[in-house]
């Protein structure tokens, strides 16, 4: 197979096997992550919330006003979050919009 025959199609599996390699590799991390978020009540909401739907300032208002803590607490609860590849910005112009990867699926 020389490369001009290689299609999306074969990058995507390639790319799928590689994370099913990862996520086997780094399943007890991966949990260990997994029970720290679940024992915290502002990652959680942030989890349920950042659907990709909500303006990072509208997903921090709205999770501060839920669980009863600062702006400033949720915004390094995302920063945290983001940082451990749980969540990840997307930008639609000049907004940014959070979602959860598939880290835990």
């Amino acid at each position: 197979m020389t490369n001009e025959e290689v299609t999306l199609k074969d990058v995507v599996d390639r790319l799928d096997q590689l994370i099913v390699l990862w996520k086997l590799t780094h399943q007890e991390m991966i949990e260990k992550v997994r029970k720290e978020i679940e024992k915290d009540l502002v990652s959680m909401k942030i989890l349920e919330l950042a659907d990709g739907t909500k303006e990072y300032t509208v997903l921090v208002e709205e999770v501060a006003k839920v669980t009863g803590k600062s702006t400033r607490t949720v915004k390094g609860r995302i920063s945290e979050l983001a940082g451990k590849g749980v969540i990840r910005g997307i930008r639609k112009g000049g907004k940014v919009y959070y979602q959860p990867t598939s880290i835990f699926d």
